[in-house]
């Protein structure tokens, strides 16, 4: 009886977030094949190349709440709520705090993403639901470890973009 197979990638921890960056022209590209995060699942995601690094919003990533027994769904939209509240009385206590410049997200609240424009880029990922704001997480199509990342359905067709989160995965060199 054979032995099972691994994952020939290694975790994100085991990289400097350069290393993992090729440059093209003025693009920043992926230099490695990417993997399920699951040590046991060989699902490749990505081939090296296949996708853009962006910068988006983290926040992005939260997963909604689990319905408790007899509550209605809640959904990121009110996950998002909560944070603004919470936010905003941070911000009401917090007077001799410097104001961030209006258009400048605070680096905090951004993530690097390996962005993809058209799903038949991937080799495998899987799919949620749509939840009501319009948001499906992204998972492994073998195992459906996830969210690796999420994609926006309410966006124009010109704007589609799949985001797969850089620490969420693992990487392998092909050479």
């Amino acid at each position: 009886m054979a032995a099972a197979t691994r994952n020939p990638g290694k975790e994100y921890s085991a990289f400097q977030e350069q290393d993992l960056i090729s440059s093209n022209s003025d693009k920043h590209i992926n230099k490695f094949d990417i993997y399920c995060p699951q040590e046991s699942c060989r699902c490749k995601i990505l081939l090296a190349s296949a996708a853009t690094l962006v910068q988006r919003e983290k926040s992005k990533l939260v997963l909604p709440k689990l319905p408790l027994t007899g509550a209605t769904v809640s959904t990121i939209d009110e996950v998002t709520q909560d944070s603004e509240k919470k936010e905003s009385t941070d911000n009401a206590t917090n007077d001799n705090e410097p104001e961030e410049k209006s258009g400048v997200a605070n680096t905090e609240e951004l993530q690097s993403f390996w962005r993809v424009t058209d799903m038949m880029g991937f080799e495998n990922i899987g799919f949620s639901k749509m939840l009501p704001n319009g948001t499906q997480f992204l998972s492994c199509a073998d195992c459906d470890t996830g969210p690796l990342g999420y994609h926006e359905t309410k966006v124009p067709r010109e704007n589609k973009e799949y985001l797969i989160a850089l620490n969420r995965v693992r990487y392998h060199d092909r050479s």
